[in-house]
């Protein structure tokens, strides 16, 4: 049995980006029903329905359910089901009170305004003055002549609707996706019985990343407490790896890091993981030294227990970004984040190996500069950085120069040219 359910999304003619993101929503749910879903146009969804009824018991429970759960989603989405894919899509357009029809399709069809079907406008200024104003009067008028005038494409939408000409559609293919629960035997707070339970979670995730050729860079555990009388939220690992992979080995040891340092406020009872980041696995390159990739992948699993034993924000590395200030231009990023932009050309300029968070004002008088009581010599300057009008921190304008005390320390200390005998410490040489 054909049978096709359209879903017209809310302000589908005015928001189209806004359209795209509300089906992305839709589309775990839509296709939990079934896999052929289709997507015409950014408001519109168009689901075949045919091959689900025997699963689901038949149209009316199917339909119930489906519409109850798109009210929860999107209650002021219009739905409409045909046994042909246009006919929906003109039903869920119409606005008509009867959006649903099995039986009788030409009956209905033919009463729907003509401006259902798109056409032109001055395609539509010349069949009203024939006076064809519906679907059924359409139909009516001489084939031959309409296609000789421009009208093909009217007529053949016209015959998809009645079911003379097939509908060609494009299947949106189903995310990847991976989420599995466990729950534990006895409520515990206790690492070991933890640990065996993300084991049985990680067995299977590397079994399911077997079986499609994926590799995984990220894994979200949610740990479920049990503490019926008080509820507790529940606590959340987030594993990021350095690098897509795929065996249970390599989580393991990351998630036995997180867990040493994670404070539970109640005894566990489930376990959910959710695999994030998933790639099509990649073929291992060959290489004319046979240890230069394995010393690569010492290095970042190095940097990936560092970060789970840390913290995300204790291991960064440098991110220059094109500025002329220098505490724009040193910006810092979490050492596994993968960047997608081009590293930053800077000029082979002296630079201090430590910039300060925020410049330390210096005391000084007519002819000297102090810092911490020891009078600080100028070696090396001005060098002249300011900013843009147009920048959001205002315009800047500075004399930078490379300053010694009497130890042999070298520092960068600048003049802010913007007020009167203002002196700061930016930078710390090695």
């Amino acid at each position: 049995m054909l049978l096709y359910l359209c879903l017209l999304l809310p302000d589908h003619d005015k928001q189209p980006d806004a359209c795209k993101q509300q089906a992305q929503t839709l589309l775990p749910l839509l296709l939990s029903y079934s896999p052929q879903l289709a997507q015409p146009c950014p408001g519109v969804l168009l689901l075949n329905l045919g091959a689900s009824l025997m699963l689901f018991g038949g149209l009316r429970p199917l339909y119930r359910r489906l519409h109850h759960d798109l009210q929860a989603l999107l209650p002021t989405a219009h739905l409409a089901l045909a046994p042909t894919a246009r006919a929906a899509w003109l039903l869920a357009l119409s606005g008509n009170r009867q959006r649903r029809c099995l039986r009788r399709l030409p009956t209905l069809l033919d009463t729907l305004p003509l401006e259902l079907l798109n056409p032109l406008p001055d395609q539509l200024r010349w069949l009203h003055s024939l006076g064809c104003l519906s679907l059924g009067a359409l139909r009516q008028l001489p084939r031959d002549g309409l296609a000789q005038r421009g009208l093909r494409d009217l007529l053949l939408r016209l015959d998809q609707a009645y079911g003379e000409q097939a509908l060609v559609l494009e299947w949106l293919p189903a995310p990847l996706s991976y989420q599995h629960s466990l729950e534990l035997d006895t409520p515990s707070r206790a690492s070991g019985p933890l640990l065996h339970g993300l084991r049985i979670l990680l067995s299977k995730l590397e079994h399911w990343l077997e079986q499609g050729q994926l590799a995984c860079g990220q894994i979200l555990v949610v740990l479920h407490a049990d503490s019926p009388r008080r509820p507790a939220p529940p606590a959340s690992l987030n594993i990021q790896m350095a690098r897509p992979c795929w065996r249970c080995a390599d989580f393991l040891l990351l998630i036995q890091e997180r867990l040493q340092s994670l404070s539970l406020p109640a005894p566990i009872l489930r376990l959910d993981m959710h695999a994030l980041q998933l790639h099509p696995r990649q073929s291992q390159p060959s290489s004319l030294f046979p240890d230069a990739r394995h010393w690569q992948d010492q290095d970042l699993r190095l940097l990936e227990r560092l970060q789970a034993r840390l913290g995300t924000a204790y291991v960064l590395r440098p991110a220059p970004q094109a500025s002329y200030l220098p505490e724009q231009a040193n910006q810092w990023q979490p050492a596994l984040v993968p960047t997608s932009t081009a590293p930053v050309q800077t000029p082979p300029l002296q630079r201090p190996a430590w910039l300060l968070e925020h410049a330390r004002p210096l005391k000084h008088d007519s002819q000297r500069l102090w810092l911490d009581g020891r009078r600080l010599r100028l070696l090396q300057g001005p060098e002249r950085i300011q900013s843009g009008w147009w920048a959001d921190t205002g315009h800047q304008q500075r004399d930078y120069f490379v300053a010694q005390d009497r130890h042999g320390q070298r520092y960068w200390v600048y003049r802010d040219l913007t007020q009167e005998h203002a002196w700061y410490l930016h930078g710390v040489f090695g």
